[in-house]
């Protein structure tokens, strides 16, 4: 007989039962896993494996032993899953964050071979509950899910033999969590970008790497790795991006596609000013570190006077500006301008059309007074901000003279 009773935020399982010999047998545990249907099946299993193994596989009837050993525990099967994963999905380590905190504590001791669909639905709750809570976003707990199902799927049809474990998919017609409310996404308009880059307050650095970022339409870990030779031929090649998992070491593009297409016009003045300056070779620009853009940027654009609410304030309804949406301003404006959708897809790399629709959508609405895009830049943005070589030798060439001519006087 196996019964259980809550204890804290965990469950207590009581077995009692009599061997064969008629000696009984009755054992308290804590089941490790946190689903009320899942630590019943689980001690179901435990009672059921010891009665298969006998009093043997015990020390003795009252003390601990571990008649419960599945084959392959949900979570020795999901490290293998993942490791065949390495390499090949860049989300790979957040996966396994996802995995440890929101799948594992329901599914982790199960048998990979038997656990059910009520089991699949318990995880399910469990993503409900926490978005309910506030504990989770709605968009991670659509991750977890999207982990979960994939997982499952691989366990029946997976392209390596060894990670098909079952004949049936536990998650096969289970509905997924909750979804909440897409937060509106920021950008600039044109005379907020004027207004930046025209601050002289702001480093020039900074000022540069926003414009390519809008006028480049890229991400950031493919701005931050883009070299003078990616930008031949007035054309922008993107072939690589920065691993952030290993530094030092570069990755192809989110979508593992390389994209190429002709810089924005205006954009073309800077690109050789920075190019004179830096001889042309290496990267195009060194941003800051990545962990602080997005607050760095808009500590910049409010000391810039560019201070609409919306880009400063998060709230149930929109986001604040980030440095990602840089690159969705870019895509904004294009579309602003009437270029054709299939050409925006293309040039912000997007694997779904539905992505780029968004962005034509949200075009078609504010086009009115939204001002121009990709305007010309100011001329302080295209100075030097130190003197050229040749500016140097002048310089010293005075100097001298100044210097023979006093000595003369």
């Amino acid at each position: 007989m196996v019964s259980i009773k809550p204890k804290g935020n965990r469950w207590r399982i009581e077995i009692y039962f009599r061997w064969p010999d008629g000696v009984p047998y009755r054992k308290r545990l804590l089941a490790p896993v946190t689903a009320k249907s899942a630590a019943m099946r689980w001690g179901q299993q435990y009672e059921a494996n010891a009665l298969a193994q006998g009093r043997g596989a015990l020390k003795s009837p009252v003390t601990e032993g571990s008649p419960f050993k599945p084959a392959e525990p949900v979570e020795q099967y999901a490290k293998r899953w993942l490791d065949e994963r390495e390499g090949r999905v860049h989300s790979i380590r957040d996966d396994r964050g996802r995995m440890r905190l929101h799948v594992l504590p329901t599914l982790g001791p199960l048998d990979a071979r038997t656990f059910t669909r009520d089991d699949i639905e318990c995880v399910r709750d469990s993503l409900d509950e926490k978005i309910t809570n506030g504990a989770l976003a709605w968009k991670t707990a659509a991750s977890c899910w999207t982990l979960v199902t994939s997982m499952c799927a691989d366990m029946v049809n997976a392209k390596k033999r060894e990670l098909r474990v079952r004949d049936d998919n536990p998650c096969r017609d289970v509905k997924p969590p909750e979804r909440g409310t897409r937060k509106a996404k920021q950008y600039l308009y044109p005379s907020e970008f004027l207004q930046f880059v025209s601050c002289e307050n702001i480093p020039l650095r900074w000022r540069r790497a926003v414009t390519l970022a809008i006028y480049t339409y890229t991400r950031d870990g493919e701005l931050r790795v883009l070299q003078w030779d990616d930008l031949e031929h007035a054309v922008v090649n993107v072939i690589r991006a920065y691993n952030r998992r290993k530094p030092g070491e570069n990755k192809g593009t989110k979508s593992d596609t390389p994209r190429r297409f002709a810089v924005e016009s205006n954009l073309r003045p800077l690109l050789d000013a920075m190019r004179m300056d830096s001889g042309g070779k290496g990267l195009v620009i060194e941003l800051a570190s990545e962990r602080a853009m997005a607050r760095n940027f808009r500590r910049w654009l409010w000391k810039a006077g560019v201070r609409r609410t919306a880009l400063h304030e998060t709230n149930a309804q929109s986001q604040n500006i980030t440095w990602h949406d840089l690159r969705a301003t870019g895509a904004t404006w294009m579309a602003v301008r009437g270029d054709d959708p299939l050409k925006i897809m293309q040039r912000c790399g997007h694997r779904d059309y539905g992505t780029t629709l968004r962005y034509v959508r949200e075009a078609e609405a504010i086009r009115d007074g939204f001002g121009e895009p990709f305007p010309a830049l100011p001329q302080r943005l295209l100075e030097s901000p130190w003197p050229s070589r040749g500016t140097l030798v002048a310089r010293a060439a005075s100097d001298n003279e100044n210097l023979a001519f006093s000595r003369v006087i």
